[in-house]
């Protein structure tokens, strides 16, 4: 963040700018951002990329490929990537890279680092059963 001074020396070139000059401040911190400064922008919110629209993209980005998918796998890429389409992109390439015709839900959680439902199923199972040995087998097969 800009020191006060700092922003006083913005302060004077927004208030009289070239005519050439447009002016994008960026910030996650906007409530730092002196009145003064606020008052003489428009601020746009962004906001993360829904998990469906990453999808959606995701489906045609891999049909372009030619890319064959389980629809289950692209969500879970879409899902991996938080908000983010650079990241889901680059998350769909590494996993095209990596599968072996067809991108399976099962590949796309091994090259995405996830654990599957029936690990987790299986431990609670054990936990349940108060099976230590299990237990034990099943956190060493992590």
């Amino acid at each position: 963040m800009l020191t006060m001074e700092a922003f006083n020396a913005l302060l004077k070139t927004l208030e009289e700018p070239p005519a050439h000059v447009v002016f994008i401040l960026a910030t996650t911190e906007a409530h730092k951002v002196p009145a003064t400064i606020q008052s003489r922008c428009q601020r746009y919110d962004f906001k993360r990329i829904t998990v469906a629209d990453i999808e959606g993209r995701l489906q045609l980005v891999a049909d372009n490929m030619g890319l064959a998918y389980d629809a289950e796998a692209l969500r879970l890429i879409a899902m991996k990537a938080d908000g983010g389409m650079r990241d889901a992109l680059g998350l769909l390439d590494q996993c095209a890279a990596l599968a072996e015709g067809r991108l399976t839900v099962e590949q796309a959680q091994g090259f995405l680092g996830l654990i599957g439902r029936d690990w987790i199923a299986g431990l609670v199972s054990a936990i349940g059963q108060k099976n230590a040995a299990e237990v034990l087998q099943k956190a060493l097969t992590l």
